[in-house]
């Protein structure tokens, strides 16, 4: 008979396999079997989290990241994800705060960069998401370019517009 983290480890394995398959239900349901036997697999917390973003279960996910942050409250990851969570269900001030908090963590998380960019972005805070976006480039978030010349066109136009 198999040791029980032999388990969790080939039961953890599979659920990325599904998820990275597209086949977040069946993510979740591995996911759960994970949590069953060990409540404490932060990273089990924050994948069946993103998988229930996926299928827009937002609130559910947005437990989920919480249980992950009860156990590693110093977990980047986690709180941009959560981040990402809060600003599809609308509340773009405390995804801010989230976004913010990835970052004290991890300075050089460029996705946290990115995203809080975005969110900035949607706010109409230009100058703000533009400084965001060229940290994320610098830190190797290639797709960030973009995202720069898109902020130096609006703030053009509306330095001349």
């Amino acid at each position: 008979m198999s040791e029980p983290s032999e388990n969790i480890i080939d039961m953890f394995q599979q659920a990325m396999v599904l998820q990275d398959a597209g086949k977040f239900n069946e993510a979740v349901a591995y996911y759960n079997n994970v949590l069953a036997i060990d409540p404490c697999h932060v990273e089990s917390w924050i994948n069946k989290g993103l998988a229930l973003w996926r299928l827009e279960y937002h609130e559910a996910a947005l437990q989920s990241y919480n249980s992950a942050l009860e156990f590693e409250p110093r977990n980047a990851i986690a709180w941009m994800n959560k981040g990402n969570t809060l600003s599809s269900l609308g509340q773009q001030e405390e995804a801010l705060s989230c976004y913010d908090r990835a970052l004290e963590i991890d300075p050089l998380m460029s996705r946290a960069w990115y995203n809080k960019g975005d969110e900035l972005g949607r706010r109409k805070r230009v100058i703000e998401a533009k400084a965001c976006f060229e940290n994320a480039y610098n830190l190797g978030l290639s797709q960030a370019q973009e995202m720069i010349v898109r902020c130096e066109q609006i703030l053009m136009n509306e330095w001349y517009g």
